[in-house]
């Protein structure tokens, strides 16, 4: 069987042509993000911990209790250098464990104060109130509706132990808005990020479904393209010459079918492997040597790099040149002949020409193969284009180019954005009624509470303006949410950072300047992270000028959470804006590899399929040709008979059909030369009416006699077909 053992069977084993990158690969390397920040925000909480946290009283919590949160803030950090390693399952669960830690130490908060013996009083522990860290860890683990339950539990949780402690002072409650709203933040972030890289993750596998179909497609046309031209250069040549040779013929016969027979062997393994420049130069070179034709590499004289030329161009390129400098042999075979090689921009262009006699293109005849097939359907089939260009006396130029184009494959994908216009909106909703419930608390704890209340209503203003849109946020939003920020931390030096009832700044006095570095979180979120960090500054010093002469205890510690609160913000900003850049070029090679091996498997299983049936008809001959003794008459009839079979299929079209297929075979078995043509593409028959005519076409072939032509006629005549033999002419008007 010719191929048949050809085509490996390693693509169907190998690992490598499946797609091997999870479905779900923009969610995990989301997830792995938003861990490894999570991670990070637990050793800068308990580095703060270590070093700027104020607790005047903290309850007397035993040792052993104590060993277990630092040992859970250790999870939280090993998680996330666990997770840059583990598959998206892992790290679900892995941060489940780590929200469901956290949550457990809050309910035992208070229970494990109480059988200690202590005083269930104090003040609570600050690594238990840095909510943002089991919220994010819930987001990840359980989506976003899974987040927003852990910081609903929490949002119950930590005041009610605050009562049961009776931790009610001012810095409690500011504490307390401050970790909520900081954890609005970054749940919002979370879920808004992990959603969209799930829906990108489904659009890239629709993507990838529509590109492996549409490379299908490409894989058949140009199997079929390669085919024509394989059978119309080698197979159609062969039976031609071998019904009509002569004793002298026969060995020269007998080698072009060995040359058919190994160019069937290649159609069934189609090359994959880019071709270097010079191999396709010497390839040509030694190509135009063998017909006697000069070349010349134009491509060398610009100096540049010569880059590889994917497999299928260059088997396309070397057979329109063949086929053309065969023509010329055939057809001018006293004219001198040139191969030309030529650089066009990150293309190739090959032109054949020669000085011969020339032709009139439109008086060439229709049934004529050589340039649809072998040359201009070559090029078209692997996305170039050939010209041939003649006239009568100005012999003949074919002009083949081909440059490598965008893909028209759909890659597009939902954007890794940072939050939808829902959660963005949701999640100003949440952050406005922080300040807006500290500046109503001030009313209990300050003598002058409306600096505070300006304070309030300056932020959560700028909070809905920040999240009434996504996107990158304007000249204008940043110029009026930056002013409303600075405003509200200017209010500190009407004594909100000092109240009247105390003598130093407290923690609680800080909250304007904390709500303004979320506003400036926020910001982040908008696409301005290096205008937050900027602003930071300012604000800052604002805040310390307000709490003149000190001491800075707590200033210390307000500045920290605002520092971390705007880089984690800034960072989880440019993270995700990388992380989409990385995954929209991830997504590209990913499709491209898809496309290219959908391409392959179905090229090679097209290509067996047009082997075996080759095989099946013409093999038996080509081997008895390839023999090189002379043909009896019955094999000189089947050579016929399959070669007008075999031009029928490329030039019948929807003449080409079983039942006419066998009368032709029959018309030729009696020695008569069958040609059919359907080469209109404007005129539509309906089924009954080209059932008809096919029909008469069977009875007008079993009765032809010596030369035999029908043609389906353009639109407008008054016959839908005519056939013509030495016996009679005929018209079909259906």
């Amino acid at each position: 069987m010719i191929g048949a053992d050809v085509v490996s069977e390693e693509s169907e084993n190998d690992p490598e042509s499946t797609d091997s990158a999870p479905a779900d690969r923009h969610e995990l390397l989301a997830a792995r993000l938003l861990t490894a920040v999570n991670g990070a925000l637990a050793a800068a909480a308990a580095l703060g911990v270590l070093t700027v946290v104020v607790q005047q009283n903290p309850a007397s919590y035993p040792p052993f209790f104590r060993a277990i949160i630092a040992v859970v803030y250790a999870l939280v950090v090993v998680v996330a250098l666990l997770a840059q390693v583990s598959s998206r399952r892992t790290i679900a669960v892995l941060n489940g464990v780590v929200s469901s830690a956290y949550l457990a130490l809050v309910a035992l908060a208070w229970p494990v104060l109480a059988l200690s013996g202590a005083a269930p009083s104090g003040q609570l522990l600050w690594p238990l109130t840095v909510i943002s860290i089991p919220v994010l860890a819930g987001v990840i683990a359980w989506g976003q509706a899974g987040g927003w339950i852990v910081l609903g539990a929490l949002g119950v949780f930590i005041p009610l132990l605050r009562f049961a402690m009776a931790d009610f002072s001012a810095n409690a409650t500011a504490n307390n808005v401050q970790a909520f709203a900081t954890a609005v933040l970054l749940a919002a972030l979370a879920g808004g990020t992990l959603a969209r890289a799930q829906r990108a993750d489904a659009t890239a596998a629709i993507a990838r479904d529509a590109a492996a179909r549409e490379a299908e497609l490409a894989a058949r046309r140009t199997v079929d393209v390669r085919a024509q031209a394989l059978v119309h250069d080698e197979v159609l040549a062969t039976l031609g010459f071998a019904a009509r040779a002569t004793p002298e013929m026969l060995p020269v016969l007998a080698s072009q079918a060995r040359r058919a027979r190994e160019a069937l062997n290649a159609l069934a393994s189609p090359p994959t492997e880019a071709v270097g420049a010079d191999a396709f130069r010497g390839g040509l070179q030694e190509l135009a040597r063998a017909h006697g034709a000069h070349f010349t590499d134009a491509s060398a004289q610009d100096g540049r790099a010569a880059t590889d030329i994917p497999a299928d161009v260059a088997a396309a390129m070397t057979g329109a040149a063949r086929q053309a400098l065969i023509n010329t042999r055939a057809h001018a075979p006293d004219s001198a002949s040139n191969v030309t090689l030529t650089r066009i921009g990150d293309g190739i262009r090959v032109e054949v020409s020669d000085d011969g006699p020339g032709f009139d293109r439109d008086a060439v005849a229709p049934g004529r193969l050589g340039i649809a097939v072998s040359i201009l359907a070559r090029l078209r089939a692997v996305g170039g284009r050939a010209d041939v260009r003649s006239s009568p006396g100005t012999g003949v130029v074919v002009d083949a180019r081909w440059r490598p184009t965008p893909s028209t494959r759909p890659v597009a994908a939902a954007p890794m954005g940072l939050m939808g216009v829902r959660d963005m909106r949701l999640a100003g909703a949440l952050l406005a009624a922080g300040p807006i419930l500290l500046a109503a608390y001030s009313f209990t704890w300050l003598r002058q509470p409306i600096p505070a209340a300006a304070a309030g209503v300056a932020l959560a203003v700028a909070f809905m303006i920040l999240s009434w849109r996504t996107g990158r946020a304007g000249n204008a939003i940043v110029i009026i949410t930056s002013a409303l920020a600075v405003a509200a931390v200017c209010t500190m030096f009407a004594g909100v950072a000092v109240p009247d009832a105390a003598t130093i700044p407290t923690f609680a006095g800080m909250w304007p300047f904390v709500g303004a570095s979320l506003v400036l979180g926020m910001l982040c979120f908008r696409g301005r992270p290096v205008t937050a960090l900027v602003l930071l500054v300012p604000i800052t010093v604002l805040m310390v000028l307000s709490a003149v002469p000190g001491p800075y205890p707590e200033v210390r510690a307000a500045a920290v959470r605002a520092v971390v609160i705007v880089a984690v913000a800034a960072a989880l900003a440019v993270s995700v804006h990388v992380l989409g850049r990385h995954l929209e070029r991830d997504r590209a090679s990913a499709l491209r590899a898809s496309s290219d091996r959908a391409w392959l498997a179905e090229v090679t299983a097209r290509a067996r399929e047009k082997v075996a049936r080759l095989d099946e008809t013409v093999g038996p001959l080509l081997t008895r040709i390839a023999e090189g003794t002379p043909l009896t008459e019955a094999e000189v009839r089947q050579c016929l008979v399959h070669e007008g079979r075999l031009r029928d299929g490329y030039r019948a079209g929807r003449l080409d059909c079983p039942e006419v297929a066998d009368a032709a075979a029959r018309a030729r078995a009696r020695g008569v030369d069958v040609v059919l043509i359907d080469d209109v593409v404007d005129r539509e028959i309906d089924g009954e009416r080209l059932e008809r005519l096919r029909s008469w076409l069977v009875v007008e072939l079993d009765r032809a006699v010596g030369s035999f032509i029908a043609r389906i006629l353009p639109a407008g005549r008054d016959a839908l077909a005519t056939a013509s033999s030495d016996a009679s002419s005929t018209r079909f008007g259906g």
